[in-house]
């Protein structure tokens, strides 16, 4: 029987940091660059307040539910673009939403939209006003069919909300609507929650003690979850089956959806690959490959399973399934066990000696319940502890297949790094001992029935590598060498036009999304002379209207979205040397050549111009993403490409 409550593993923290990936393009958000800011292009966006937590009161709570510790509380919010933060249309004619929002005295928040729907080229950032913790880029990929989302944990009671859209972008595209925040809040007993909050005594999954584990580990995962009362961590595998095909089953433990009340699976987030890169601590927090989003297939509470289906997981990243053995006996020679204790990064914890089936109840205490003796293996780590959010983290035998998954335990009050005992539910009398499916595994593990003691873990093999490239050339059909072109994405890259106009980017991995943009080296004056002023004017005076919507664009000198002689002066003072550059236009502008004019006359008005080329989840060669290039003030086409 176990001593003390707050010494169990379902004591879990309740915090946070497809059917798709969570995939975020990365970058730097519009409102942190450096020039940005310096240029006056942005206003000072104003705060807006949102509820603070009322502390006294979730504490008291926290006092009737035992068992459903929590770091972080719900507040209910009302923010949506077109009532909260500022817009503003940036010289090119895209636009900016900010908003900075304010929860007073709150140390940490997590944000959950209830509508969350991002065009074509569209990015969104949320990240704290000093820029030391930024997510996202999220874009049309992230969405999630249901329309909810979740982006978390901001430290801090202060964040701002960042989208960009381009030009001509559909009013109404853009449609997002967040109706509540989680504040993270100091609880009395559990004050660690995040990044860097596992004890010394755990060893970082890349130390020596790891070095054998360098497949299983790829399976593991912090889970962060949603419920109607706050949110919370856990830990968990990927799971093989008989069959070998690569459907996401994931093993974690059923207290981990009793620690709040209504989880909600569509908000649950499984972060891989959230480990340090070697031995040390790292000094600044690593990435993450997350998952958004899973529906529950089974549990057993006799043996704490929890077996879930996760969303698609993206095919960039080696998966590994983990293997598993329902014939493990009555001992076992060693075992190890790879956990996010305290929602830090991925540890690893061991016990050389042999590893038994305890034979007696265990009293969890409230809602928990009471466990039958033989229904679980106790484990006593020689290497490394567990923590509150170490729970469901697998167990593995010597074979390295999965024999049970974490429980709780009794810690050393007066040390913590000292274990008394940890207990892992059985596998094995989770695989078939259930009446029906959905509280067993075996009908999800072997699924035709093979009858398979063991299963080997295996691999989710990368698909795959493609390219982007395509063609530059000036609207009238020349091409255009020397063009850079910038892609974003994982990494950001950049490359040059060859004489012929094309570019190509190679080795680019699938499923992560993409942006492509032109950035020439030219000079504003290049191709404009008194000869584009006449025509220009003829224009306006009706004499001799352009002929292609393209020189209409090229004629609009000041970005106003029409042709007047206010672009006639600004070009004049190009010519006689007052300007070098103009105010509100770059020397060139790049559209894709699949825009389309609806009013060729008019091509200001309804028209959706295509400066960048936004590819989400590349899932094959992308080798037509070909650019016009239009010179500002050259309307007869009397420029070279610099």
């Amino acid at each position: 029987m176990l001593n003390r409550l707050p010494t169990l593993i379902a004591v879990l923290l309740l915090i946070p940091s497809i059917a798709v990936a969570q995939i975020t393009l990365g970058g730097i958000p519009f409102g942190l660059k450096t020039e940005n800011n310096t240029s006056g292009q942005l206003p000072k966006v104003t705060v807006t307040e949102i509820p603070a937590l009322d502390v006294a009161k979730t504490r008291l709570e926290d006092t009737k539910t035992p068992g459903q510790n929590r770091f972080a509380a719900p507040v209910k919010v009302d923010i949506a673009p077109e009532k909260n933060g500022t817009w503003n249309t940036l010289p090119n004619g895209d636009r900016l939403w900010q908003c900075r929002l304010r929860s007073a005295g709150a140390m940490g928040l997590i944000l959950i939209f209830d509508r969350f729907q991002l065009p074509e080229g569209s990015r969104l950032f949320a990240y704290i006003p000093d820029g030391k913790h930024i997510e996202g880029a999220f874009t049309k990929q992230s969405c999630l069919p249901d329309g909810q989302f979740l982006i978390g944990v901001l430290p801090g009671e202060s964040v701002v909300l960042e989208y960009f859209e381009l030009a001509g972008t559909p009013n109404g595209a853009f449609q997002v609507h967040l109706n509540r925040a989680d504040c993270v809040y100091e609880r009395e007993g559990l004050a660690e929650f995040d990044y860097g909050d596992g004890l010394p005594c755990n060893f970082n999954v890349n130390c020596p003690q790891g070095n054998a584990w360098k497949n299983e580990k790829r399976g593991v995962a912090r889970i962060m979850m949603n419920f109607s009362n706050g949110t919370g961590w856990c830990t968990g595998s990927l799971i093989a089956n008989t069959a070998g095909t690569f459907d996401p089953y994931f093993l974690s433990a059923h207290h981990c959806q009793l620690i709040g009340i209504s989880p909600n699976f569509n908000l649950w987030r499984f972060d891989f690959d959230y480990e340090a890169p070697s031995c040390p601590n790292p000094t600044i927090e690593p990435g993450r490959r997350s998952v958004l989003g899973c529906e529950r297939v089974a549990f057993r509470s006799e043996t704490d399973m929890l077996l879930l289906r996760l969303t698609p997981l993206p095919t960039n990243y080696p998966f590994y399934f983990n293997g598993w053995n329902k014939g493990a006996g009555t001992t076992q020679a060693h075992g190890t066990f790879i956990h996010h204790p305290s929602g830090d990064i991925k540890k690893i914890s061991i016990d050389s000696q042999q590893l038994t089936i305890y034979n007696a109840n265990i009293n969890w205490g409230g809602i928990y319940g009471i466990s039958q003796p033989n229904s679980h293996w106790r484990v006593n780590p020689d290497y490394g502890v567990f923590q509150p959010g170490s729970s469901g983290c697998p167990l593995f035998d010597p074979q390295k297949r999965i024999i049970g998954q974490l429980h709780g335990g009794v810690i050393d009050e007066n040390n913590p790094c000292n274990i008394l005992a940890s207990y892992f539910g059985r596998f094995n009398q989770s695989w078939d001992q259930g009446p029906a499916a959905d509280t067993r595994l075996m009908e999800w593990l072997d699924p035709t029935a093979i009858g398979n003691i063991t299963q080997n873990g295996y691999v989710q093999p990368i698909i795959s590598i493609y390219r982007i490239g395509g063609k530059i050339q000036t609207h009238w059909g020349t091409p255009m060498p020397g063009v850079k072109v910038v892609i974003l994405g994982p990494r950001t890259d950049s490359t040059y036009t060859d004489s012929l106009g094309n570019y190509s980017f190679n080795n680019l991995m699938a499923g992560f999304s993409y942006n492509i943009k032109p950035r020439p080296d030219a000079t504003a004056l290049n191709g404009v002379t008194t000869q584009d002023l006449a025509l220009i004017s003829k224009h306006i005076l009706n004499l001799e209207a352009f002929s292609t919507p393209w020189k209409i664009l090229s004629a609009d000198a000041n970005n106003s979205g029409t042709v007047t002689t206010l672009d006639i002066v600004g070009l004049r003072r190009l010519i006689l040397g007052i300007d070098e550059r103009l105010a509100l236009q770059p020397a060139w502008r790049f559209h894709r050549t699949i825009t389309v004019f609806n009013n060729p006359s008019n091509p200001f008005i309804g028209t959706f111009f295509y400066e960048d080329a936004q590819i989400d989840n590349l899932q094959r060669n992308e080798t037509e993403i070909d650019f016009y290039g239009i010179k500002i003030g050259d309307v007869n086409n009397s420029s070279g490409v610099k």
